[in-house]
C-alpha cells in the first residue's frame, strides 16, 4: 500500500514534464530529506516491477536519485523476496524483479547476494506448479547470467547447489529444467567444492538421492573415489559426514510461510490440540504426489533448525517428538518412510558431543523410549533400523557409525534426555533379537543377552520362526553389485522399511519393488503419542472398528436389540495372500484372458502411458471377468498390484468441481479406477441380481480388501456421477457381516480423510439417498466434525434447519453416546458439534432433558473441565421452554456438588435465563417441581442458593414470585359422594373444602350476632356432607324446586352420578379441585 502511494504521488509530480525537467525535479526532491528520498525510491522500485514497458526508464530514474548506493531499494526487494504470500505475486512482477536484481548486479550494488539467497527459500520443493517451476527457471537463468558473481559469494554458492539438488527430483517430467538445474549444481560442485562442504553432512544425503541421473554420476564417483579432483583439501566423504550442517541450509528447503506456520504449532498450541492444525498444514502443503519429498525436509527443520527454548519445554506445548509422530503418519510410501527414518536419525550416524548439539538427537530418543510400553513394535522397528544403518550405510566406516550410535544414546542418558535405556532393554514385548541389536548397538549401556536353553535351541532350529515378508523389504533389492560383500561383511538385520543405499557405489534413485505399499505403517506412533498426552484424535485416520478397539461405532440396534457398535464389514473370503503382478499372471483361471491381461500390464508400465486406452482396457477385462468362471482371487492380484503403484485420484476432486459448476468432464482424462467402477457400473444398475453382477461386486470387495480405495470411490460415484445409490447398496451386500451403516461409517471417513472439501460438499447428497442410515451415527459426526471449520458448520446447520440433513435422530442412548465420545476431542471440535447439536435438537424438550440428565446426572459435568460442553448444554436448555424433566436433574445436579459451587453456578444461569424469558412458565414448574418426588428441602435449598448467589440480577418481585411458588398449597380432601340415584341435584350441591367451611362457619356465627337472617341460597351450603337415602328434610325438598341440573352441566364438574350402594366415595381430580377454588 505504502508504495502504491508512493507511485500515484511519483506520477502526479512527473506528469507533463520533459527529461531534462523532470530529472531536476527528482533530483530537488531527493535531497530534500531521506524521507523524501525513500518516497521516491519506493515509487521507482514500484513502477521497475509493475510497469515492464517503462522498466528501463525507472531504472535510469533510479539510478539518478539513488543516494545510498541502492541500500533502499534493495531492502525492498528483500522485503518482497522474504514475502509469506510471494506465491502469490504475478508472474510479470516475477521476471521484473529478476531483470532489476541482475541489472543491480551489473552496477555491483551492495546486498543483492540476500535477496537472492531470500528467493532460493521461495523455490518450494515438492511442488510441480506453474508459478513454482516457472520461479526455477528464473533462478537457474539468472545464476547462468550472473555465474561470475555468483561465485564471489560462498554462501550463496553452497545454497544455490542444495536448492538445486533437492528440487532436481520433482522435475523427472520436465527434463530441460531438470538437465539445467544439474547441469549448474554439478558445474558448481565441480568449480567451488571447497565453498560447498560448508553444507556438510546433508550434502551427502542431497548427493544419494540425486546419485543416479546422468549428470550427477560421475561426480559422485569422483567424491567416492577421487576426492582430492575435487579439492586438495578434500579428504574423503567422511570428512564431510563429520561436519553437522548448518541450520541456514536446512532452513532453506522451508519457505518462509511454511516456517511461520510450524513455529506457531510448535511454540504454542497444546499438545492437546495441536492435531487440527497439524491436518490443515498436511493438506495445504503435503497433499499431491510430488510434495512427498518435502518430508524429509521438514524433520530435518524441525530436528536441525528448531529448538524449542526451555520456558517451552517446560510447557503442555507439543514436544517436537510429538509432532514428528503425527507427522509421520501422513507418509504413505515406504521409500518415503525411510528417508523420513534416516532423516530422523542422520545426526546419530556421526554424533560427536563436541560438534553436535543433543537437540538433534533428542527427538529420537524420546520417539524409541515412549512407544515401548503400547507400541513396543515401533520400538523394534526403530532399533532395526539403526542395526541395519550401522553396518550398511558404509561398510567401510561400519565401527565408526557404530561408536556414534552409542556415543549419542550415551550422551542423551547423561544429560537427562531418559533416565536410561534398560526398561526398553527389559521390556516383556522386546523379542530377544532386538535386545541383541540393543547389545550391538549400546554395549556400554545394556548387558549381553544370555544365551537361550539348549531346549529352546533345539525346538528353535526344528521349527525356525517365519518372517512377515509382506511388511519387509530386501535392502539388497536397490543395492548395485559392489555394494553388496556377503563374504566380507556379516549379514545386517532386515529393517521393517526401505533403506536408503550405503555410501559405497552410486545410489540409484529410489523405486519401489514389488512388496506392496505400507500406507500407513507409522500410524500406531501417532496413536502412542495421543495416548501418551491424553489425546483423543483418531477422527485423523477414521478405521474400521474391531472387537478389541471400536473407535467409528454404530448407534444403531438390531432386530434383537443389542448395540451395533461392534458391527464390522468382513468380506466374505480370506484376505489374499501379496504377490507380485507376474506370479498373479500365472494363475491357470486367467489363461481364457489371452494377452489382454499382459498387453494391459505392459501398457500401465509404460513411460507415457495413454490413460485413455488403458481404460478401455481395464473394461474389455472387466466385460470378460464377468461373463466367465476366472478366479476372482487371481484377477483381484492383478488389479490390485498395478492399482497399488498406479492409482492417482486427483480426478475425483475435479470431476465433482466440474460437475457443480455444470460442465461437461468429456475432456477429463481419469485415473485408472475411474474406469473399473464405470465398467462396474454397467452391471451394477440393472434390477436383477445376475451371476454377473455378482461377480463384478464381489470383485470391487475384494479390491478393498486389497487396500485399494474403491469403497469411497464406487460411494461417490453411485450417488454423485449417477445417482443410483442402489449400486453402492448391493455392493454392500456382498461382505459376509456388517451392514450399510458400517459400510458409510468406513467410506465416509476414507473420503474426509482424503478429499475433505470433497467430503463436506457431497453429504448432502449421500444423505438424501440413505436417510436412515445417519440418525445417530458416531462414526459418520466424528468424520464430519473431524476438519470441520466455521463456514462448513453454518452449511451444515442450514441443511439441518431445511430438513436435508438429519446427524442426531429422536433415539436418546444414540444422542449420548455421540456426546460421551467428543467429551475428550478438542476445543474448537467440541464447539463445532454443539453447534450443529443445537441446530438440529434445539426447541426439543424431551431430547434436551434427557441430554441434560446425562451431563448433570451420569457423567457429572465439571464446566471447569468441559466448558465447550457446558456452553453447549447451556444454550440448548435456554432456547426450551423449561418444564419438570428439565428442573429435576438440575435441582438434583446443584444438590449433589454442594461442595463447590459449579452446580449452583450452572444451575443459576439456566434459571436466571429462563426467569428472563419464560417466567410464567418457570414459576409454573417450580410450583410442580417443589412438591414432587424431589424432596421440598433439596429444591428450598438450592433456589436458596441461587436467590442468594444472584441477589443483584433478580428484583424484589422476582425473588418473591419465586418464592411463592415454591410456597406447599393445601391438600384437597377426599369428599364421599352420596348415591343420588333417580334425584335431580341442583348446581349448588358441589363439594366444600375445609377452609371454606371453616369461612362460612364464621360468618355464619358474625350474622347470627349481628341478628340477620340467614338467606335460603346461605342455607342450601349447610347441607351435611353425609346423606342418607331413607332420611328426608326440608332442605332436600327445597332443592328440588330449584331448576334441575342438566346432564351436561353435571359432566362439566366433574362428577359421575350413576347409581351405586351407600357407602361409594369419590375422590376429588385436579379439575375438580380447581372447581371447589372457584366457588
Amino acid at each position: 500500500h505504502e508504495l502504491v502511494e508512493c507511485f500515484i504521488s511519483f506520477s502526479t509530480l512527473s506528469a507533463g514534464k520533459s527529461q531534462t525537467e523532470l530529472h531536476e525535479t527528482l533530483q530537488q526532491k531527493a535531497s530534500e530529506s531521506m524521507h523524501s528520498h525513500g518516497e521516491l525510491v519506493n515509487a521507482l522500485v514500484y513502477g521497475i516491477l509493475t510497469v515492464p514497458a517503462e522498466g528501463n526508464t525507472y531504472l535510469r530514474h533510479l539510478n539518478i536519485v539513488s543516494r545510498d548506493g541502492f541500500a533502499h531499494a534493495i531492502s525492498r526487494l528483500k522485503l518482497l523476496a522474504t514475502a509469506h504470500r510471494f506465491a502469490r505475486v504475478r508472474p510479470e512482477v516475477r521476471s521484473q524483479l529478476f531483470w532489476l536484481l541482475s541489472e543491480l548486479v551489473k552496477v555491483s550494488a551492495h546486498g543483492v547476494d540476500q535477496v537472492v539467497l531470500a528467493l532460493t527459500r521461495q523455490v518450494r520443493s515438492g511442488d510441480v506448479t506453474q508459478g513454482n517451476v516457472k520461479l526455477c527457471w528464473l533462478m537457474v537463468r539468472f545464476a547462468r547470467a550472473n555465474y561470475a558473481w555468483l561465485s564471489t559469494f560462498p554462501v550463496l554458492v553452497a545454497t544455490t547447489v542444495y536448492m538445486l539438488g533437492r528440487v532436481a527430483l520433482d522435475h523427472s517430467r520436465i527434463p530441460d529444467l531438470r538437465a539445467a538445474e544439474c547441469e549448474l549444481a554439478v558445474q558448481l560442485l565441480r568449480e567451488r567444492f571447497h565453498e560447498c562442504c560448508m553444507i556438510g553432512r546433508d550434502l551427502v544425503r542431497m548427493l544419494q538421492d540425486v546419485a543416479r541421473i546422468p549428470e550427477f554420476h560421475d561426480l559422485w564417483q569422483d567424491i567416492l573415489q577421487q576426492p582430492q579432483s575435487l579439492s586438495p583439501l578434500f579428504a574423503g566423504i567422511e570428512q564431510l559426514l563429520r561436519t553437522p550442517t548448518p541450520p541456514m541450509f536446512l532452513a532453506n528447503r522451508i519457505t518462509y510461510e511454511m516456517e511461520t506456520r510450524l513455529r506457531f504449532i510448535l511454540e504454542n498450541l497444546p499438545a492437546t490440540s495441536y492435531s487440527r492444525n497439524l491436518m490443515w498444514f498436511v493438506q495445504r502443503y503435503l497433499s499431491t504426489p510430488e510434495s512427498e519429498s518435502l518430508f524429509s525436509d521438514l524433520i530435518r527443520y524441525i530436528i536441525g533448525v528448531f529448538h524449542p527454548s526451555n520456558a517451552v519445554l517446560a510447557s503442555n506445548v507439543v514436544p517436537r517428538y510429538v509432532f514428528l509422530g503425527g507427522l509421520l503418519r501422513f507418509i504413505r510410501s515406504p521409500v518415503v518412510a525411510a528417508n523420513a527414518k534416516l532423516a530422523l536419525f542422520y545426526d546419530w550416524l556421526f554424533y560427536d558431543p563436541k560438534s553436535d548439539t543433543i537437540m538433534n538427537i533428542e527427538p529420537g530418543v524420546l520417539i524409541i523410549a515412549q512407544s515401548v510400553d503400547k507400541y513396543a513394535f515401533m520400538t523394534a522397528s526403530f532399533i532395526e533400523f539403526l542395526a541395519y544403518e550401522s553396518d550398511a550405510y558404509s561398510p567401510e566406516l561400519a565401527p565408526a557409525i557404530r561408536g556414534s550410535i552409542g556415543l549419542a544414546m550415551q550422551d542423551a542418558v547423561e544429560k537427562g534426555v531418559i533416565p536410561s535405556i534398560m526398561p526398553i532393554y527389559e521390556h516383556p514385548r522386546i523379542e530377544v533379537d532386538i535386545r541383541q541389536n540393543l547389545y550391538h548397538l549400546f554395549p556400554q549401556l545394556v548387558p549381553p543377552v544370555p544365551e537361550p536353553a539348549p531346549s529352546e535351541a533345539s525346538a528353535d532350529d526344528a521349527e525356525p520362526a517365519k518372517e512377515d515378508d509382506s511388511l519387509l523389504i530386501d535392502p539388497t533389492d536397490m543395492l548395485p553389485p559392489a555394494a553388496v560383500d556377503s563374504e566380507s561383511a556379516p549379514e545386517p538385520p532386515k529393517p521393517a522399511v526401505e533403506l536408503p543405499l550405503p555410501i559405497a557405489a552410486p545410489q540409484p534413485i529410489r523405486t519401489v519393488s514389488a512388496t506392496p505399499k505400507m500406507s500407513i505403517a507409522l500410524d500406531p506412533v501417532s496413536r502412542m503419542f495421543q495416548e501418551e498426552f491424553g489425546i483423543v484424535d483418531t477422527e485423523l485416520a477414521p478405521e474400521i472398528p474391531t472387537d478389541a478397539d471400536n473407535t467409528n461405532g454404530i448407534s444403531d440396534t438390531t432386530a434383537k436389540g443389542s448395540a451395533l457398535e461392534d458391527v464390522v464389514l468382513v468380506a466374505s473370503a480370506e484376505p489374499l495372500p501379496e504377490i507380485s503382478v507376474e506370479q498373479a499372471l500365472e494363475d491357470t483361471s486367467l489363461w481364457l484372458f489371452g494377452s489382454t491381461l499382459q498387453t494391459f500390464v505392459d501398457n500401465v508400465a509404460a513411460s507415457e502411458p495413454n490413460v485413455k486406452q488403458i481404460g478401455r482396457s481395464v473394461k474389455e477385462i472387466v466385460d470378460m471377468f464377468a461373463q466367465s468362471e476366472a478366479s476372482i482371487s487371481a484377477i483381484t492380484r492383478v488389479l490390485a498390484s498395478i492399482f497399488s503403484d498406479s492409482l492417482d485420484m486427483e480426478d475425483i476432486e475435479t470431476n465433482a468441481e466440474l460437475a457443480a459448476a455444470g460442465e461437461s468432464d468429456d475432456g477429463l482424462e481419469h485415473d485408472l479406477l475411474y474406469y473399473i467402477l464405470a465398467a462396474a457400473a454397467d452391471y451394477a444398475h440393472t434390477a436383477d441380481m445376475t451371476n454377473s453382477t455378482r461377480r463384478v461386486l464381489q470383485l470391487l470387495v475384494q479390491l478393498t480388501e486389497a487396500k485399494v480405495d474403491v469403497g469411497f470411490c464406487w460411494l461417490l460415484y453411485s450417488v454423485v456421477n449417477t445417482g443410483k445409490p442402489a449400486q453402492y447398496a448391493r455392493y454392500v451386500e456382498q461382505y459376509a457381516e456388517g451392514t450399510l451403516q458400517a459400510a458409510l461409517v468406513r467410506d465416509l471417513g476414507m473420503l474426509q480423510e482424503q478429499f475433505p472439501g470433497l467430503f463436506y460438499a457431497v453429504l448432502p447428497q449421500i444423505y438424501a439417498a440413505f436417510p436412515d442410515a445417519f440418525p445417530g451415527c458416531r462414526g459418520i459426526v466424528k468424520s464430519v466434525v473431524a476438519l470441520i471449520d466455521q463456514p462448513q458448520v453454518y452449511r451444515l446447520s442450514a441443511l439441518i434447519a431445511r430438513g436435508q440433513l438429519q446427524l442426531f435422530g429422536h433415539r436418546q442412548a444414540a444422542i449420548t453416546a455421540i456426546i460421551g465420545m467428543t467429551l475428550e476431542s478438542d476445543a474448537f471440535e467440541q464447539v463445532c458439534f454443539w453447534q450443529l447439536l443445537n441446530a438440529e435438537v434445539g426447541g426439543d424438550e424431551v431430547r434436551v432433558a434427557g441430554i441434560a440428565h446425562y451431563l448433570l446426572l451420569e457423567k457429572k459435568l465439571d464446566p471447569a473441565s468441559n466448558s465447550e460442553a457446558a456452553t453447549g448444554l447451556l444454550t440448548l436448555l435456554k432456547a426450551t421452554s423449561p418444564t419438570p424433566s428439565m428442573l429435576n436433574p438440575l435441582f438434583m445436579y446443584a444438590a449433589a456438588t454442594e461442595d463447590s459451587d459449579a452446580g449452583v453456578d450452572f444451575s443459576g444461569n439456566v434459571l436466571t435465563a429462563w426467569l428472563r424469558t419464560s417466567k410464567a412458565a418457570l414459576l409454573n414448574v417450580l410450583s410442580e417441581v417443589a412438591p414432587s418426588a424431589l424432596s421440598t428441602g433439596v429444591v428450598k435449598s438450592v433456589v436458596s442458593r441461587w436467590l442468594e448467589r444472584y441477589s443483584q440480577q433478580l428484583d424484589e418481585k422476582d425473588r418473591y414470585e419465586i418464592q411463592q411458588a415454591l410456597v406447599p398449597k393445601p391438600a384437597t380432601p377426599v369428599i364421599e359422594v352420596p348415591d343420588l340415584s333417580g334425584v335431580e341435584r341442583s348446581s349448588e350441591h358441589r363439594p366444600v373444602t375445609r377452609s371454606q367451611k371453616a369461612k362460612e362457619d364464621n360468618e355464619r356465627k358474625r350474622r347470627i350476632s349481628n341478628s340477620q337472617p340467614i338467606s335460603r341460597q346461605q342455607s342450601r351450603q349447610e347441607i351435611p356432607k353425609r346423606h342418607k337415602h331413607n332420611s328426608a328434610n326440608s332442605e332436600g325438598s327445597d332443592s328440588s324446586s330449584d331448576v334441575p341440573m342438566t346432564r351436561g352441566r353435571r359432566r362439566r364438574n366433574g362428577r359421575s352420578l350413576t347409581a351405586g350402594d351407600d357407602n361409594q366415595s369419590y375422590q376429588s381430580s385436579p379439575i375438580l379441585s380447581s372447581a371447589s377454588s372457584s366457588d
